[in-house]
């Protein structure tokens, strides 16, 4: 895949001057030009969508600590995993959205309209627009849609609440016109971040948007969900990695600043740390999802989990770093894993449901359970014990592990327990690392869905698909600095693909299973869309995606996962009347509460 560098000095000119969150303030900005460059707009539109330490936090506390690929970073879990309400985080994406998206979508909507020398720019428009929209309604349900960002063009300064079913039939109405607006033969963007003006790619891109868009229907209007689907498909979807929407953020011009680089992408910025390796780490359901798990070995009164074999990404999501910064951190994941392997008896006991106070080690991983604390805390009643969770493996010295001293920076002899465990690559953590917007890999994946679900849209079985989808979720790592002799060969890959396709040949909820898991995999780092696939499919991948409830004292979900956000409190006094119409729409939760994250988005029926 080409990759695209992003030039902040140019970028700068397209960025809104706004000071205020609320729609009222950010549509009525007295300041700012309309006289805007489209090629700009494009471009400042697809790099906003997902930069900055700002939002990495917010959006892996809301929804990501509900996902379960990543824990241990404190307000992951204090709020995410304990279900607690913080405002200033639970309105995050509408702010930013509205604020740095929206304002130069609808700018870019209205100077490229009825244009015909902008009309490849106005198609795009309507892409981005329902890939940023739909994050949006995803997540909080009813929204300011048609009329949402329409200060300056409209004078509609207190936008209207739509109705999710009815932004959702707009998304299918505008894909379908961008799909057939594109033309080959007109002007296209400079310097278009995804795919360098490239309309062809664009128009898949189009087509595969609306797949995603279908498939959010199974549970609300399956036949429609079908029709979409069909008919995305007839419309020519992504045909391999190259087609593949993202953005490459820039680079730290000093990798010594921590997490003060703004403009790198979202989650490696937020994984830069700037006391030490980041506190993220990988959960033992992320983990137990990208291996083959073997058969039990029995060591005196204990049972210890062994490995057939790792998914070939493994160890391109997570690593196992020594003391010292991000940077120059050395790699000890090795020496570690290959130390505890051969040293059972400093394993913690198997399973988190067996033993409730340890941490999953298998054939010498160390990992963190998902909606937990890494260095302890929590209360654990869900299964019977009351107890706090705590770090059972002791710190690791180059006496034990001789590899170590080959490994360690002059004068380190030690590593703690907390290093010992999975946390965040470096290729994931480097300020340039991509931001993938849609892949290859999901738009086969999701068309081996529709082939399970019965729909017979598509030429090839499920096997295929999924088989496609596999080895282009393994392949489109080479857009991430991953030096070639680390770079999953293709005999790994086919034998590791080849332990999978027996539950996909099973069919039914086996299969399903299997699929849903692939694409979480995929969305390990597009947090919504993990969210959206739990919901969507009522909790599948079942092994994985479970919300724990931990912490009972403090929660504020009843112990359930949230399935949608609430509205940002500023609403009531700034958009008061369209927010009590929403609040009323949507009305109460069993509890008997108003704007309720237990309440369902409308295609979340139950």
């Amino acid at each position: 895949m080409k990759k695209i560098y992003f030039i902040i000095a140019v970028m700068m000119a397209a960025l809104p001057v706004v000071s205020c969150s609320d729609l009222t303030e950010m549509n009525n900005n007295p300041v700012r030009s309309t006289e805007m460059d489209p090629d700009l707009l494009i471009r400042d539109i697809q790099f906003a969508m997902n930069f900055g330490r700002n939002r990495t936090n917010r959006y892996i506390i809301y929804p990501g600590s509900w996902c379960n690929h990543w824990t241990g970073q404190w307000s992951v879990v204090e709020y995410g995993g304990k279900g607690q309400m913080v405002p200033s985080y639970t309105h995050s994406l509408w702010d930013n959205y509205y604020k740095d998206v929206v304002w130069d979508l609808v700018a870019l909507e209205n100077l490229t309209k009825d244009s015909p020398e902008f009309v490849n720019h106005n198609a795009i428009a309507k892409v981005l627009r329902v890939e940023a929209f739909s994050k949006m309604t995803d997540t909080y349900g009813d929204i300011p849609y048609f009329e949402g960002g329409q200060g300056y063009f409209q004078g509609v300064l207190n936008p209207k609440y739509d109705k999710q079913e009815d932004i959702y039939n707009d998304f299918f109405k505008i894909l379908d016109e961008a799909i057939g607006q594109f033309d080959e033969n007109a002007a296209t963007p400079d310097g278009d971040l995804f795919f360098g003006g490239d309309v062809i790619r664009w128009r898949r891109l189009a087509a595969s948007l609306k797949l995603r868009m279908a498939m959010r229907l199974i549970k609300v209007a399956p036949d429609k969900a079908k029709q979409y689907a069909t008919e995305a498909y007839e419309s020519g979807l992504m045909e391999s990695n190259e087609d593949t929407a993202y953005v490459v953020y820039d680079s730290d011009s000093d990798t010594n600043d921590g997490n003060g680089n703004p403009w790198s992408n979202e989650f490696s910025n937020g994984y830069k740390d700037n006391y030490g390796p980041t506190q993220y780490r990988l959960t033992t359901e992320f983990f137990k999802a990208l291996i083959v798990q073997g058969p039990d070995e029995i060591i005196g009164s204990k049972v210890y989990r062994t490995i057939t074999k790792e998914d070939p990404r493994l160890l391109l999501y997570a690593r196992c770093y020594g003391n010292g910064r991000y940077y120059d951190a050395p790699d000890i994941t090795v020496a570690v894993r290959d130390y505890n392997k051969t040293n059972p008896n400093t394993q913690s006991p198997a399973d988190l449901t067996t033993t409730v106070d340890s941490y999953l080690n298998i054939g010498g991983y160390m990992t963190v359970p998902a909606q937990d604390f890494d260095y302890g805390g929590g209360i654990q009643r869900e299964y019977g014990v009351d107890k706090k969770r705590s770090l059972s493996n002791p710190t690791l010295t180059t006496t034990q592990c001789p590899a170590l001293a080959t490994l360690l920076p002059g004068g380190v002899t030690s590593v703690t327990g907390y290093h010992q465990r999975l946390q965040p690559s470096k290729f994931i953590m480097e300020p340039t690392a991509p931001w993938i917007h849609m892949s290859f890999a999901e738009s086969e994946f999701l068309l081996a869905e529709t082939t399970l679900r019965g729909w017979g849209i598509d030429s090839k079985s499920a096997a295929e698909r999924f088989s496609s989808g596999f080895k282009a979720a393994v392949k489109q790592w080479s857009i991430y600095d991953v030096p070639s002799a680390e770079f999953p060969k293709d005999a790994d890959i086919d034998a590791y693909l080849d332990l999978l396709l027996p539950d996909i040949q099973t069919g039914g909820d086996t299969a399903m299973e299997m699929l849903t898991r692939q694409l979480w995999i995929l969305y390990a780092f597009n947090v919504h869309e993990a969210w959206t696939l739990i919901r969507r499919t009522n909790g599948m991948p079942s092994e994985y995606t479970r919300f724990y409830n931990r912490y009972p004292d403090v929660n504020m979900s009843h112990g359930l996962m949230p399935r949608r956000i609430m509205y940002p409190q500023e609403e009531q006094t700034r958009n008061g009347a369209n927010w009590q119409e929403a609040r009323e729409r949507l009305g109460v939760d069993e509890y008997g509460d108003y704007d309720s994250w237990l309440k369902r988005v409308w295609w979340d029926v139950e």
